[in-house]
């Protein structure tokens, strides 16, 4: 949806490069954009206590704000940083969202974008409480395949709510 929505020129997509360690956005700021990743890797992030958790990953052609502060336009909780060299396509909430509101058509398929977004969050949170580590990392193979090629195995094992060496021994078992 969001790609057919770039190639049709309608919006004014900005685009952006960011190198590698670089912040999109840090916890504390408030999110005004909306980005798609046109190639490279960011990690969205949280401190909890002094301890680090990754909450999602954005690899190439995939969408990536921090939601809850892109919504709220409260400081974000979350950090989002690039883990490679990023080339993105940045447009403020402001004019996406005016965009969205220019029809009924616009606006069920931005609430579609939506659904899409909430019930991958939701999926993920199941996983955590549901699945053993080892089926939540042949769920991650099968839904994001990308992502083992793409993020370095200790942002992986934090996603996953696990240490760096069992999902080394997981995965070489």
């Amino acid at each position: 949806m969001i790609e057919s929505l770039i190639q049709s020129g309608e919006l004014k997509w900005e685009k952006l490069t960011i190198k590698r360690g670089e912040y999109l956005i840090q916890q504390g700021q408030v999110e005004r954009h909306f980005y798609f990743v046109l190639e490279g890797a960011l990690r969205a992030f949280a401190f909890i206590g002094d301890e680090e958790f990754t909450i999602r990953f954005a690899c190439t052609n995939s969408i990536v704000a921090a939601i809850p502060a892109y919504f709220t336009r409260k400081p974000s909780e979350l950090s989002i940083q690039a883990i490679r060299k990023c080339t993105l396509l940045k447009i403020s909430k402001t004019e996406f969202e005016a965009y969205f509101k220019q029809s009924e058509e616009k606006l069920i398929a931005y609430n579609d974008l939506l659904k899409e977004l909430v019930a991958s969050f939701y999926e993920r949170e199941i996983d955590l409480l549901t699945q053993s580590p080892q089926e939540r990392i042949e769920r991650i193979r099968k839904r994001s395949p990308q992502v083992f090629q793409e993020i370095p195995h200790k942002y992986i094992a934090s996603y996953l709510r696990m240490s760096p060496e069992t999902l080394s021994r997981l995965l070489n078992s």
